[in-house]
């Protein structure tokens, strides 16, 4: 944080357990998933059905032993640790050593699995432990009453931050998230702009 910057609220953290959590199977499949589907789809056309269908399986079956597996490491000892610090420029999102170790643990696999994807996961997943999204680049925020989350995105393509609130600030957070300033707007282009 810097000398501008003003805290809306006292930052905290959350634990979270991996193999639990519905937010992080479903990332894992569009994460995994996509790129296994899209292979095999290829593999379909040039190699047949079959074997397009095996790239499938055998590709979805690898990666889940491996979230499994390394879900299950994480999950004894304790999840992982995500932390928060609002101010009056954006969100700050870093997430612990548990987080670290296991995009650590990804690409070591990956990388002796000789599976370009599987390291790269990992290497992506290191490079996305900390983030900042600023008020202003916020376009799409989700909000879930009941299980105390809300996700804000900054735009097409980019990685949302999740946040895990406590009992006792979510009302706030919410309050701040909503009350963000909008959106910027579209430039509209030459031919509509204003004389």
């Amino acid at each position: 944080m810097s000398d501008a910057e003003v805290a809306l609220l006292p930052g905290w953290s959350h634990r979270i357990r991996m193999l639990f959590s519905a937010r992080l199977w479903k990332s894992f499949l569009l994460v995994f998933g996509i790129p296994v589907v899209l292979l095999g789809i290829v593999v379909s056309f040039v190699s047949g059905p079959d074997d397009g269908l095996t790239v499938i399986l055998g590709g979805l079956g690898l990666f889940g032993l491996l979230w499994a597996g390394v879900g299950a490491v994480i999950d004894l000892s304790g999840g992982f640790t995500a932390a928060y610090l609002m101010t009056n420029r954006g969100l700050h999102f870093r997430l612990g050593k548990g987080a670290r170790g296991a995009a650590d643990a990804a690409t070591l696999v990956g990388a002796l699995a000789g599976s370009a994807g599987g390291a790269g996961a990992g290497i992506l997943a290191r490079s996305e432990q900390d983030a900042f999204i600023a008020w202003s680049d916020i376009r799409k925020v989700t909000i879930s009453e009941g299980g105390r989350y809300i996700q804000v995105r900054a735009g097409l393509g980019s990685k949302p931050i999740g946040i895990y609130c406590t009992e006792h600030n979510f009302s706030r957070v919410c309050e701040i998230v909503r009350g963000k300033p909008e959106p910027k707007a579209s430039r509209p282009s030459k031919k509509h702009r204003p004389s």
